[in-house]
C-alpha cells in the first residue's frame, strides 16, 4: 500500500491543478529532497507522489534516475524494472 506524502499536514495536490504559490512549490521540492537525503522517503511515498501525479513527482523521479546511474538502485521502485524515468544525456545534449 502507498504512503501518503504531506505537505503542511495536508496531501500534497495534484501536479496540474493545485493551489501552491511559488514559495510553496520551492518548499515542497527542497522538503522531498531533505526527506530522501535523510532517507525520511520511503519507496512508498515515492510510488504515491508518482502514480498518483502528484506535486513533485518530476523530483522523485529525478532522486530515482540519479540513484540508478550511480549504481546504488539497480531497479526503479516505481516500475520494478531496470528502465530510468528520463533518458540519459549523451554528450551532445550536456549544452
Amino acid at each position: 500500500m502507498e504512503e501518503i506524502y504531506y505537505y503542511n499536514e495536508q496531501p500534497l495536490q495534484l501536479s496540474y491543478s493545485n493551489t501552491y504559490t511559488l514559495a510553496d512549490k520551492l518548499a515542497i521540492i527542497k522538503q522531498i529532497e531533505d526527506d530522501f537525503e535523510s532517507g525520511m522517503l520511503s519507496p512508498e511515498n515515492m510510488r504515491f507522489i508518482v502514480k498518483n501525479a502528484r506535486y513533485g513527482s518530476y523530483t522523485v523521479q529525478r532522486l530515482i534516475d540519479k540513484l540508478m546511474l550511480s549504481g546504488k538502485l539497480k531497479t526503479n521502485p516505481i516500475t520494478m524494472d531496470t528502465r530510468t524515468n528520463f533518458k540519459k544525456k549523451t554528450a551532445f545534449e550536456m549544452f
